[in-house]
């Protein structure tokens, strides 16, 4: 068996898949070099795997996306593989891949999000409508993230169950790798990372961080990551000698050091499908604190390898910070324990092995 994986984005989730895939089939491996990838990552592909860069498009110019897809098509047909699989459709112009792909090359398609964030301006600013229409129509089996998007996806999408197959996301110990710089935990820092947007809740963390900071003045609080402007969330904090901001997407090699320092990793999300940033806590042993949203409690084990709490809530928020910052044991147990169960429950070995399982189900 062959199989292509194709992705516009996400690095360093492809590395891992690809790597994984290429222990069971012969496996091509397209990621643009253009976007979020270096050097450092492509000396993380495995021997197993024909690496094919190329360039993306995501402005509109009719003869650069003419080029990327035009390549695209010529790969696909060189290789004739038995297995297409992408993600997130791929890219709003692969309708045109649809069409023309060989015809007995088999699609998956895996969806990372199947609805749109709220106030997510970089996404809604996307018009994929047309591809996600066609994406209905040639997709043979679809790969979500957790039991939650399954059902999300088959209303969304207007597809059946039947079709959508749940798979976890793996670990982000791959992070270890890129890191260059060290940093030594600090008991009293809750760290809040990733996009900066109105469905993130960052506006109720800083409400339970205003109650929290009058509690202990010693707390201290990051905010790593772009978004939307955060003048109005600014506005909101009380002590803000008790805030940092590093409002910018955050270099790959940076991104452990945020990590290795917070004693917890806050997601207090409105809504929310699933998060990359649980696997990346865990693989820095670090507990989390997340609202019961979308596929979030899947992959948060209440009291074991975090701690779970109501959306929308301030003191729900404030309260579940509060009890692993107040027991260092306890909140030390449970980011072993989140450390455990990523390399077992979300090992990409296992998952390699059920995307397999998968691809061998034509």
């Amino acid at each position: 068996m062959k199989v292509l994986l194709f992705s516009t984005q996400w690095p360093e989730y492809m590395i891992e898949l690809a790597n994984a895939v290429s222990m069971h089939c012969k496996t091509i491996l397209m990621l643009p070099t253009n976007h979020r990838f270096t050097s450092e990552h492509e000396k993380l592909i495995s021997k197993n795997i024909l690496f094919i860069p190329f360039e993306v498009v995501f402005y509109k110019s009719i003869r650069k996306n003419a080029r990327m897809l035009f390549h695209i098509l010529r790969v696909l047909w060189k290789h004739r593989p038995d297995i297409l699989h992408i993600q997130s459709n791929g890219h709003r112009l692969f309708y045109w891949v649809f069409f023309l792909k060989p015809r007995r090359t088999r699609l998956v398609n895996t969806i990372h999000d199947p609805e749109k964030h709220v106030g997510d301006e970089l996404s809604n600013a996307i018009d994929d409508t047309r591809v996600i229409y066609w994406s209905r129509i040639f997709t043979d089996k679809f790969i979500v993230h957790g039991t939650y998007l399954k059902d999300q996806l088959a209303r969304s999408y207007h597809i059946d169950n039947s079709r959508i197959v749940v798979i976890p996301h793996g670990h982000f110990a791959i992070y270890h790798k890129f890191q260059k710089y060290k940093a030594n935990e600090d008991a009293n820092t809750i760290l809040f990372f990733g996009r900066i947007w109105q469905y993130k809740g960052l506006d109720i963390l800083i409400e339970a961080a205003n109650l929290l900071i009058e509690e202990n003045p010693n707390l201290k609080f990051i905010i790593a990551g772009s978004g939307e402007e955060l003048e109005g969330y600014q506005q909101k904090i009380k002590f803000k000698d008790n805030f940092f901001f590093d409002n910018r997407r955050i270099p790959i090699e940076e991104v452990g050091s945020f990590f290795e320092k917070a004693a917890i990793v806050v997601l207090p999300y409105r809504e929310a499908t699933q998060s990359g940033v649980i696997p990346l806590a865990y693989a820095y042993s670090k507990p989390v604190v997340a609202t019961r949203v979308g596929s979030l409690p899947e992959v948060v084990i209440h009291n074991h390898t975090g701690i779970l709490v109501e959306p929308d809530s301030v003191s729900s928020l404030a309260q579940g910070i509060r009890s692993l910052i107040n027991d260092t044991e306890n909140r030390k147990k449970m980011g072993q324990n989140a450390n455990r169960y990523a390399r077992k429950e979300l090992s990409w070995d296992l998952i390699g092995r059920k995307v397999f399982e998968l691809y061998n189900s034509f």
